[in-house]
């Protein structure tokens, strides 16, 4: 892209993909850009480490003052210069992010057998829609350098395509984040992955003078917050009344759902507290809930979710709204919901529209 093109940066954990589609939109509604490209990328491969304050003051001041500045600073003592572990922690609570997924599917009564079986049925669906060829139109191959040798990536690689296998193995894993009373294994919680992805946005006019299709759009789209704790990642089902309400449609109009999986348990609490009035008197000052009854799970990440092909954060958004578009198309179907929980308490909720079903 020519220089001239102007960026800037936007975060919010794991829905940031999802905030960046919206901040397009309303660049695009509000006249400020014809075309905007949209989306996310994480490399924890390459993630950053905390260092002990003590070092990176002492490197400032060994730029300033020469080298012994760093030592009267950081100490003689090399061990206490490692950097700090690396940990998804939720800075208002302390506590990890599978920790409260754990903490969640207590409170929300979440199986550990229901947990395992919304897995596996995300690597089914993503070994299926892997093998008809779907991915092939949302994966940009990529090049890397593997023991000094070019190797192409083309598919994802976390995920387990052998789901039988799978099944038979999850019952003997061992709680990976509350040891005593935890429920949520390796295989229920999504796997830290580098990824990127990327949205052509533009409105239904431009599309149509740039030549592209015009044949599914965003709807409307609603950001909600919760309390961290207790139900840190359910804030998403505190948006998708809004979202719905801005779309003029009801939970009866939307055909598929695409949830995010940050947790099997998290998925299936979403779902519940949706018609619990109870969560609703909790966290939305009594309004009725959502639903008045269960979705039918054969529309719920009907080509696999984040569990079985992974959660590069700011990613996700991005590749869940082009897997919904895809599929939106190819089914011939007409609305689909995007619902994405966050660190912070925070969600994000999308509705699509395949506009050729109007």
């Amino acid at each position: 892209m020519p220089k001239k093109i102007i960026g800037n940066l936007t975060s919010m954990a794991c829905a940031s993909g999802l905030s960046s589609l919206s901040q397009a939109c309303m660049l695009i509604e509000g006249g400020h850009a014809d075309v905007v490209i949209a989306g996310g990328s994480d490399s924890v491969s390459n993630t950053e480490v905390p260092l002990p304050r003590a070092v990176t003051y002492g490197l400032m001041m060994a730029q300033r003052k020469g080298v012994m500045s760093f030592f009267k600073e950081a100490g003689y003592n090399p061990l206490k210069w490692f950097p700090g572990g690396i940990a998804l922690t939720e800075r208002s609570t302390g506590k990890t992010m599978g920790w409260h997924g754990d903490l969640i599917a207590e409170l929300n009564s979440i199986s550990r057998e229901d947990q395992e079986a919304l897995a596996a049925a995300s690597h089914a669906n993503a070994a299926r829609a892997e093998k008809a060829g779907y991915f092939k139109e949302e994966i940009v191959p990529v090049t890397i350098d593997k023991k000094g040798k070019k190797a192409e990536v083309t598919c994802d690689d976390v995920m387990q395509r052998d789901t039988e296998k799978m099944k038979a193995k999850m019952p003997s894993l061992k709680p990976v984040f509350r040891k005593e009373g935890g429920t949520i294994t390796a295989a229920t919680s999504s796997t830290l992955t580098d990824g990127g992805s990327a949205m052509l946005v533009m409105s239904e006019e431009k599309a149509k003078k740039l030549g592209y299709p015009t044949d599914v759009c965003v709807k409307s789209w609603y950001f909600s917050g919760i309390d961290p704790y207790p139900q840190l990642l359910l804030a998403p089902v505190l948006g998708w009344g809004p979202a719905l309400k801005k779309a003029g449609l009801t939970p009866k109009d939307i055909d598929l759902y695409e949830i995010h999986e940050a947790f099997a348990a998290q998925v299936l609490a979403t779902i519940k507290c949706l018609k619990s009035q109870e969560f609703f008197d909790r966290y939305a000052n009594g309004a009725k809930p959502v639903l008045t009854e269960d979705i039918d799970l054969s529309k719920l990440n009907v080509n696999g979710g984040s569990l079985a092909l992974g959660h590069p954060f700011a990613a996700t958004g991005g590749r869940i709204v082009t897997s919904l578009a895809n599929e939106l198309r190819r089914s011939g179907k007409r609305h689909g919901l995007v619902s994405i929980c966050a660190a912070g308490g925070l969600g994000g909720v999308a509705i699509l529209e395949h506009t050729a079903r109007r």
